[in-house]
């Protein structure tokens, strides 16, 4: 009995590694394609529209603290509809004094969603503290910049998700190799 439930755990441990072997190569596969197909899919950005209703107030909330710094396009009480990176806009909308603050109010907002990614080209909000209104617009060459830098960055987590998947690769190599072994061990 007892050799049987340590067969049966060594069979499940090396599914495990197999899959997970499988989904690394799987992921790197895909972002390695979302890395050369950037220039496609940044003429292929979707714009969207969006503006604040009675029934649905959208909110601005933004992050610039490690380790989850991104800007939160919320409907209030409701969940997020994006979630931006902020390193691109800490000058003016991720900033210190909108700190994880639900204040600021969106009346209108454009989204250029490429591929994951989203990017604000204007939006116009008002802070429900002071009521000052505050207005921001990004060109496209402003946002092919940042895109630019988001795939850049993406090359080197697709380089370490590679080396896992060689890691994880190794390993299933070495139990296929012995598996009678490895079972009865």
């Amino acid at each position: 009995m007892h050799q049987t439930v340590k067969t049966i755990f060594r069979l499940f441990f090396a599914v495990v590694i197999f899959l997970i072997t499988l989904a690394l190569f799987f992921s790197a596969y895909s972002k390695i394609k979302e890395i050369l197909q950037a220039d496609q899919q940044f003429q292929q950005a979707k714009h969207i529209s969006l503006k604040s209703s009675a029934q649905e107030q959208l909110v601005l909330v933004s992050n610039n603290k490690r380790p989850d710094q991104a800007i939160f396009i919320l409907i209030a009480q409701n969940g997020y509809i994006a979630k931006l990176n902020c390193i691109h806009y800490l000058q003016n909308i991720c900033t210190d004094e909108y700190n994880q603050s639900h204040t600021r109010q969106i009346q209108q907002l454009d989204l250029l969603k490429v591929g994951q990614q989203h990017y604000i080209e204007n939006i116009t909000y008002q802070d429900s503290r002071t009521q000052k209104q505050q207005q921001w617009s990004y060109s496209k060459q402003q946002i092919q910049q940042f895109y630019q830098v988001d795939i850049a960055s993406l090359k080197y987590i697709v380089f370490s998700i590679l080396l896992f998947a060689l890691a994880a690769l190794y390993v299933s190599i070495r139990i296929l190799r012995n598996f009678k072994n490895f079972l009865t061990r």
